[in-house]
């Protein structure tokens, strides 16, 4: 890990356990967060002095001048909107801070002479993978494929960030679907771990058939890790679990069984998200030919991720109402 780094979300979900990382391998860690709902100071411990948190939108001019001063050799760029549900109500907000804002960080990187730029995408820029899991070279143009506002921002955004790759060392890398702890409770697998942990049920949309290679937060982040290490070429990775394809049903069922909650905790939803993508698949063997292997199981990791939330009630039971807000409980009646 290099010894000092900028990243842009980094007490987010998944930032703060890339922040995590590279705090205790010995780097200093310079922080951009606009402080939103989703990001929170107790996902990185306080006593660390070799992280330094700036409050500033990815989308303020003023981005310039703490990137020019910060002397740090590379950024990696997690600060995004991610929810799809919250995008469904917002799309400007979304195109707004995840495509401006990525022009205005990458942008500032250029101009302060920054060396590596990793940006952080996601396999949903593909749409659905009907038929194969996705290579890389696989991305339509702008919004391509993509379905939700979420997706389409991202897919502008990480265009912009390979566009940008011909003329400074960018490395775009698409993770599949990221669980794990500290993640907040309006997320599919928080949101069902802590209903079943509350005695809940667990509403699961649709027929439940869908399908997403969910990987846990540490793997993303040992991936992210070894790109900053090795500093290819300018150029997209895939991460991805690859293995078995496990339905959302079939999870909902693992997180009920590993919270002691009854089978018949979870059910079918009448409500379904309109073009909602049947699966997402990547081929990550391009980013396996430079070393790096996936270590959490998927079964063990969604027990361990119950079992950090069953521990961790004080953090989500005063934000799980407002989780849970987003979701309509007459849409998500039983069929």
């Amino acid at each position: 890990m290099l010894d000092h780094l900028i990243v842009t979300g980094g007490l987010g979900f998944i930032g703060s356990a890339f922040v995590r990382r590279a705090l205790r391998a010995g780097s200093t860690v310079t922080n951009l967060d606009a402080l939103t709902y989703a990001a929170d100071r107790r996902r990185v411990p306080s006593d660390q002095s070799a992280f330094e948190t700036h409050a500033i939108d990815i989308r303020d001019h003023r981005i310039h001048g703490i990137l020019a001063r910060a002397g740090a050799r590379a950024l990696v760029h997690f600060a995004a909107e991610t929810h799809v549900t919250r995008s469904e109500l917002d799309e400007a907000r979304f195109f707004d801070t995840n495509v401006e804002g990525t022009r205005n960080v990458l942008e500032a990187t250029r101009a302060a002479g920054i060396e590596l730029v990793i940006h952080v995408s996601t396999d949903e820029v593909y749409g659905p993978a009907l038929d194969h899991p996705f290579a890389e070279d696989e991305k339509e143009p702008g919004e391509g494929r993509a379905t939700s506002a979420y997706a389409r921002s991202k897919a502008v955004a990480d265009d912009l960030a390979t566009d940008l790759g011909a003329s400074m060392h960018v490395i775009v890398v698409r993770p599949t679907n990221c669980y794990g702890p500290w993640q907040h409770p309006e997320k599919a697998i928080p949101r069902w771990a802590t209903r079943a942990l509350s005695a809940r049920p667990l509403p699961v949309w649709g027929d439940g058939g869908y399908v997403r290679d969910w990987m846990h937060v540490d793997d993303a982040c040992s991936a992210i890790e070894l790109l900053l290490d090795q500093a290819p070429p300018s150029g997209v990775y895939n991460i991805g679990p690859g293995g078995e394809a496990v339905s959302n049903l079939e999870i909902a069922h693992l997180i009920a069984d590993a919270a002691g909650a009854p089978r018949d905790a979870v059910y079918l939803t009448a409500y379904d998200r309109p073009d909602h993508d049947r699966r997402y698949a990547v081929d990550s063997s391009r980013l396996r030919a430079l070393g790096w292997e996936p270590r959490v199981d998927m079964r063990a990791g969604l027990r361990d991720t119950v079992a950090w939330y069953s521990d961790h009630r004080s953090w989500w039971e005063p934000i799980a109402s407002t989780a849970e807000s987003l979701y309509d409980d007459a849409a998500e009646r039983a069929r």
